[in-house]
């Protein structure tokens, strides 16, 4: 059992190492091959799209063929291919097709580990947050030693080898691992689709999921001007290099101590109540960067993104663990991912992107971050707002599975 827990938070270490070199650059490697900017907002735009409607149907897969083992190979080897396309792109057209490849399987990576997870922790009796703080932490070093690499060989696309790499570990982990690592269902694959029809019918007629999924998405808009422009933010308020540079370091800092300390919250303040908390600190976290414009003052706030994002992510991880069916847990997985990732960064991608515009841009950016901020904080507010009304959870009864 050391072994499954050992093996489980070191696949959230190499996927984010991997996830980690691709993520935060593609968009500058698009910038440097010459896109154009509307491009650049189409292709990412199309990735979100494809990560609200993918996720749902690997599920559904996945949950049928109940091999997540298999599943999850399969899809570390389709982002490999897609790595590699993006290497051999220079245009708008082959980046297309390369965007597709890596979106598509990618887009069951996420639920799978999370559904991996919360297995493992149950065999285990350990704790979910503390397997997630090794996927942080593998962003935070990837992240932090990829503009080495690609300065060092002046070639932006240096972050697809890269991420190649730690994929390819990622798959050679989930393969070391036994196949009586997961639970299996040995039952009649039609009568199996068959109950899973109806408890997905049942799942997305329950309140509290439909209440959580909204809660997901909101809360995503909300998240997006800060991934897109908090360091052109800190620029344009005359922050330091420092500042600047280390802001990231101390936000992923934030979610490691929170994913670290998660399950102690859990069972001190129960899931709710730590969700209305987080949702409730992220709105002052936005007023404050909005209203108080010094680049200390958001740099030192910068520990805060352990409850924006981590302790949110936490919470309604566990919370679907208790809502779903124990026939669909990663159908259910992929239904939050395709809601916040996909739906809320597709939709926050046009709606933020529109207001940033509207606001005055680049050009003004401190008052445009301003108003932006606002937006968000009243975001979070309504997803406080829904969380509060909709969001009753009652742990299921034990669920045949056979």
């Amino acid at each position: 059992m050391q072994e499954l827990l050992t093996s489980t938070k070191l696949l959230f270490f190499s996927y984010y190492l991997a996830f980690g070199a691709y993520s935060p650059y593609i968009v500058r490697y698009m910038s440097k091959i010459g896109l154009s900017g509307k491009q650049i907002g189409f292709l990412q735009g199309f990735t979100s799209l494809l990560g609200f409607v993918l996720p749902p149907l690997w599920g559904l897969f996945i949950d049928v063929k109940q091999n997540k083992r298999q599943s999850l190979v399969l899809a570390l080897s389709g982002m490999a291919i897609g790595l590699m396309c993006y290497f051999f792109s220079s245009s708008f057209w082959p980046l297309l097709l390369a965007t597709l490849v890596y979106a598509a399987f990618n887009a069951p990576v996420i639920p799978l580990l999370d559904s991996i997870a919360l297995e493992a922790a149950d065999k285990t009796n350990s704790y979910y947050g503390n397997m997630r703080m090794f996927g942080s932490l593998g962003y935070a070093v990837s992240a932090s030693f990829m503009p080495y690499i690609y300065n060092h060989f002046d070639n932006p696309g240096s972050i697809f080898p890269v991420s190649l790499i730690f994929t390819i570990l990622t798959m050679f982990l989930i393969c070391r691992l036994s196949p009586n690592s997961f639970s299996s269902v040995t039952s009649n694959r039609s009568k199996a689709f068959k109950n899973l029809s109806g408890d997905f019918v049942k799942l997305i007629k329950n309140p509290a999921f439909l209440g959580l999924m909204l809660v997901a998405f909101i809360n995503r808009l909300a998240l997006v001007p800060y991934y897109s422009f908090i360091s052109l933010y800190l620029e344009g308020l005359n922050a330091t290099s420092f500042i600047v540079g280390y802001a990231w370091a101390v936000a992923i800092l934030g979610e490691m101590v929170v994913l670290f300390n998660s399950e102690k919250m859990l069972k001190r303040l129960g899931e709710k109540r730590l969700l209305v908390i987080a949702l409730f600190l992220s709105s002052i976290r936005w007023i404050i960067y909005a209203k108080v414009q010094l680049p200390w003052v958001i740099f030192s706030l910068q520990w805060l993104h352990g409850f924006s994002f981590a302790a949110i992510h936490t919470v309604t991880v566990k919370l679907i663990l208790k809502i779903a069916p124990q026939t669909m847990q990663v159908s259910a997985q992929s239904l939050y991912s395709a809601f916040n990732f996909g739906l809320g960064g597709f939709f926050g991608s046009l709606i933020m992107g529109f207001l940033f515009d509207y606001f005055g841009g680049a050009k003004t950016i401190t008052t445009t971050m301003g108003s932006l901020l606002l937006v968000c904080a009243s975001a979070s507010f309504l997803a406080l707002t829904v969380c509060m009304i909709f969001v009753q959870v009652k742990a299921p009864k034990k669920q045949s599975l056979s």
